[in-house]
Order: C-alpha cells, then sequence, then structure tokens
C-alpha cells in the first residue's frame, strides 16, 4: 500500500517555514511530521507538494492503476485514525467531524478531486490539527509527552554516571551513545528526551518537557525551560524556553531565545535576545506572510525565523518578529518586527548567489553541502518576491 502525505492547501500557514521545504518536515515534540506519521504506519510515505518544493523530495511514483492513500499531513495521527484510514475502500474518503479532510483511497491524481473526494462516500472521525506555525508552540508540550511514550514502550534508556542529577529518571530516556556528564536533568513538569550520539556539557540545567536531537549539543551551564524541542545537529546555549529549534542550527551563545521557532540552518549570534512580552503586556501582532497582514495574537510571542537566517552578535529583537528565509541580519536598536526573504542587514539586498555561497559554507561547517535541488527552490523563491 502506497502512501502520500499531501502539504497543501494548509501549507501556506505556516510560512517562513514552509516557503523552503514541504511541511512534512516541520518539527514538533520528537519528531518530524512525516517522521511521526512514517513510524505510525509502518511504511515510507512519499511526500506531494507545491510544485516548487517537489524537486526535493522524489515525485509519488504511481502507476495509473494504483489504488493510493493520500493522507493530510497538518492531521495529527493516532491509532484510531490510523486504523480509520487503513478500512478506507477504494473511492472512499475520511473527514473530522467538522468535514475537515483526513485522507482519502483513491486512483485519482487531480489534486482538486482528492480533496473533494466522492460526497456520497466520506466516512467521519474524531481528529486534531496543526492548524499553523504559531500553533505549533502550543501543541509542543502534549506532543513531547505523547513521542515520549511511543519511545519508551519500544526502547531502553541509556545508563548514565553519578555526576549527573536526574529528578524524575522514570521521566527521562536517553538514547544510546549520548554523552552527558555534571548535568541537571528534572523532568517533575514533563519528560526529557536525548537523542542519540548528543553531548551535554557540565553545568547544563535543563527542565522538561525537552527534546534534544540525535548528534545535538548542549553547551556549559546553558539553562534550558520546557517545552522546547531541539532538532538534530544543533549546538544551543544561553538561556532557552518554550521554542523550537528544527534542525542543524545554533543558539550556541548567552542571549535569550523564548517562544520562538527556528528553522533549518540558523545562525543567533553571541549576546542575540528576543523578546517575547511587550512592555505594556498588551496583545502582540505578528507578520503574517500569506495574507500580507498583522495578526493580532496573544500577550506572548519572540520570533518565527527561516532556514537560513543569520543573526549578527549582539542583536536585538523585538516582540513577535517574521523574519524571512535567507536573511544575514544585523542593525541598531531593536530590529524591526518584519525582515523580508533574503535581507541583507533589515532590508531585501542578499544577493542570490551569495546567498548560496553562504549557505554552502554554513553546511560545510556540519559536515553536510547545498544539494541542485536546494539551489533550485533558493533561486524559485528570490525570483517569487
Amino acid at each position: 500500500m502506497q502512501f502520500v502525505l499531501v502539504d497543501l492547501p494548509d501549507r501556506v500557514h505556516f510560512y517562513p517555514f514552509s516557503l523552503i521545504r514541504s511541511l512534512t518536515e516541520i518539527r514538533v515534540g520528537i519528531y518530524t511530521i512525516k517522521e511521526r506519521w512514517d513510524a505510525l504506519l509502518t511504511s515510507e510515505s512519499q511526500v506531494f507538494t507545491i510544485p516548487y518544493l517537489q524537486g526535493l523530495y522524489q515525485a509519488p511514483f504511481l502507476e495509473q492503476e494504483d489504488v493510493v492513500i493520500y493522507i493530510n499531513a497538518t492531521c495529527i495521527p493516532n491509532e484510531a485514525i490510523k486504523n480509520a484510514i487503513l478500512n478506507l475502500k477504494e473511492g472512499e474518503s475520511l473527514l473530522d467531524e467538522d468535514g475537515k479532510w483526513i485522507a482519502s483511497y483513491t486512483k485519482e491524481r487531480a489534486i482538486g478531486n482528492i480533496l473533494l473526494g466522492d460526497p456520497n462516500a466520506k466516512k467521519t472521525i474524531t481528529a486534531n490539527f496543526i492548524k499553523s506555525a504559531m500553533h505549533l508552540l502550543q501543541l509542543n508540550a502534549t506532543m513531547i509527552q505523547s513521542d515520549f511514550n511511543q519511545v519508551i514502550a519500544t526502547g531502553s534508556s541509556l545508563m548514565v554516571d553519578a555526576s549527573n542529577r536526574l529528578i524524575c529518571p522514570e521521566n527521562i530516556f536517553i538514547e544510546q551513545g549520548a554523552v552527558l556528564s555534571g548535568v541537571s536533568l528534572n523532568a517533575t513538569e514533563g519528560p526529557i528526551y536525548i537523542g542519540k550520539n548528543a553531548l551535554l556539557m557540565e553545568g547544563a540545567a535543563i527542565r522538561g518537557p525537552f527534546v534534544l536531537g540525535e548528534k545535538s549539543v548542549v553547551k556549559m551551564n546553558a539553562c534550558i525551560y520546557g517545552a522546547t524541542s531541539v532538532g538534530p545537529y544543533c549546538t544551543i546555549g544561553g538561556e532557552i524556553k518554550n521554542s523550537i529549534l528544527m534542525g542543524y542550527s545554533n543558539k550556541a551563545h548567552e542571549g535569550y531565545l523564548g517562544d520562538s521557532i527556528i528553522g533549518q540552518w540558523c545562525n543567533i549570534g553571541a549576546g542575540t535576545s528576543n523578546s517575547n512580552v511587550k512592555n505594556t503586556a498588551g496583545p502582540i501582532q505578528i507578520w503574517n506572510q500569506h495574507q500580507k497582514s498583522w495578526d493580532t495574537i496573544g500577550n506572548k510571542m519572540g520570533m518565527l525565523v527561516g532556514d537560513y537566517a543569520r543573526f549578527a552578535i549582539q542583536s536585538s529583537i523585538n516582540t513577535g518578529s517574521y523574519i524571512g528565509v535567507s536573511s544575514n541580519i544585523y542593525g541598531n536598536g531593536l530590529l524591526p518586527k518584519m525582515i523580508p526573504n533574503f535581507s541583507w542587514g533589515v532590508i531585501k539586498g542578499y544577493v542570490l548567489d551569495k546567498a548560496i555561497e553562504d549557505i554552502h559554507n554554513w553546511k560545510k561547517m556540519k559536515g553536510f553541502q547545498i544539494t541542485a535541488a536546494e539551489k533550485e527552490v533558493l533561486t524559485a523563491l528570490f525570483h517569487m518576491e
């Protein structure tokens, strides 16, 4: 049986993160959306996304006569939903109780027809969805707990030496290959998950819920509060609270990061801090890139930072900031609340070839290189601006 995760049309609510990759790569809890679906389905799903991003993924190889299960990537999976999907008959669709599309089992290839489905062949089930980028922060603690329950059901935690202080150790899981000494892990308020081959240096103090991805590093004397998820190959330090780092990014030095989401391959310079509450304690507005307007949200929000963004040392980031993809950011005082894609300083002006060259240099520092498909996506996005 073939499974195809569809990130249309909801991907527009996840800018800036879905500008440069499918939202199936977005991380919340321990896993990305795709990793979570693949684990539940025990199958490698394919990705169907917008044309300029499809080159990052193997295009779904479907024979004309293949019957395929298409799944809404924003639906939060569970056993009941999985079973309902697997029990669909050809031509049937699964919706939630409000009529939102979850999945279809069909030979249809036109995405519009798949989303509409046959009005006479629809089943319903209770379901929850990830609604937007900012919704990820609201869901993160719940998703960490859910993912943690799956981890402890199938694996055994690494034993650590007595130099570490583990509070509520039954709520802590450490994968094989992780290295930690002289670290305080407090899982009283939520689980702590440490990924394979991660490194936690002495003096780090962490309160759950917390996730540290594979080969990520927590530097000495870091102070981390939940609910925070750090993806693979990240380096973190200073003070972090209630944030998500998607992966391959650095917030390695002193400074505060709170109530924020950081995309992949970002770098936050030493001493950089963000505000997450206005001095008036009033409502915060944040830029809606899809609607090209300002949305009023709650009274606590840091920043949304697109992939490949980099901040100069001592940057001061305003409450409720939206930072575009591939931006080289610097400036005096509080930075503007909206910084466009491909900014040099705080205004658009990054030359495309230079942006790609600098991304290549940053990737080399972690042992990776930029691919031809990634260059094509960056070029397409640059010319859309």
